[in-house]
């Protein structure tokens, strides 16, 4: 019986770490090219799960309302960059950051006043039920949610790896000024870097709020910092690091909910951060730090 518990909440750690690879791939691939903090992402985010709620409340089906809110992230992440990033992407390091705070900011208020600052149910798009495997109860929600992370995962990989998109955008990760010089449309590569994660990141909230079944203004500050802690676990700037990272943070926390109870989940990203800082910066899966000033 312990055992069959166990591998239970390791299903239900590792679909949790996919909703938070997926929501950690916005931050990683910013950094990768400007090495800024998009601060803004968690409230795009939170942004996207509420227009997944209003759209799911007007009886849209099921598919084209996360895909329009997988969208509207895509787009406001773009506004996001044309506003609040471009006009300071040549300033100190710390004028971005305040920058982008300010129109996550905007965002929060502006989903404060639509929407309220109330606590909302978000429904349940997968059903809960269980699937019996040799005994053992695993949670159908789970594997689905899992089985969708993995697909975004796998086909934001193929983007970057199979498409001029991709090879340019690891061009300016390689050397931003170079890139310009070289011809490549930096200001084209860097605005879709953005759109791509506004829309995993919706993807990633909208998994979120239905997996706990609520959305409120703050589920972008506490998404952000499980996806943050995933992106360092596994190293920030590194695409598949990410992933890797949010799906171990996902483990670790079960593991804590199992041995030392769910009180402690929610410490076990902070705990991470802070461990990972001092013993190894990189990450478990980054490089070492390039200076390409």
């Amino acid at each position: 019986m312990q055992s069959a518990y166990l591998v239970e909440q390791l299903v239900n750690g590792l679909a949790t770490g996919s909703i938070y690879a997926l929501i950690a791939l916005g931050y990683a691939m910013v950094y990768s090219i400007l090495y800024l903090i998009n601060f803004a992402h968690g409230d795009v985010i939170m942004f996207g799960a509420f227009c997944a709620l209003t759209l799911l409340g007007m009886a849209f089906p099921v598919p084209a309302a996360v895909l329009a809110a997988c969208i509207a992230g895509a787009c406001i992440a773009l506004a996001v960059e044309r506003l609040a990033y471009r006009p300071v992407r040549e300033a100190n390091r710390l004028v971005p950051m305040i920058s982008a705070l300010g129109a996550g900011l905007v965002l929060a208020t502006l989903a404060h006043l639509i929407w309220g600052p109330e606590v909302q149910p978000f429904p349940q798009l997968i059903p809960r039920g269980t699937l019996n495997v040799f005994g053992i109860a695993i949670p159908q929600q789970a594997i689905a949610i899992l089985a969708l992370s993995a697909a975004l995962v796998i086909a934001a990989s193929l983007l970057l790896e199979r498409t001029r998109l991709g090879r340019a955008t690891k061009c300016v990760c390689q050397d931003l000024y170079a890139a310009q010089l070289m011809g490549i449309p930096v200001n084209v590569v860097i605005p879709m870097v953005y759109a791509l994660g506004g829309f995993l990141g919706v993807a990633g909230g909208v998994l979120f709020a239905m997996y706990f079944n609520a959305a409120f203004i703050q589920i972008g500050l506490l998404a952000t910092t499980k996806a943050w802690a995933a992106a360092m676990l596994g190293g920030v700037g590194n695409f598949y690091g990410a992933a890797l990272g949010g799906l171990l943070l996902g483990v670790a926390e079960m593991l804590a909910v199992v041995t030392i109870g769910s009180a402690y989940k929610d410490g076990v990203a902070l705990a991470i951060i802070v461990a990972v800082l001092l013993l190894r910066p990189q990450g478990l899966f980054g490089g070492p730090a390039v200076n390409r000033s």
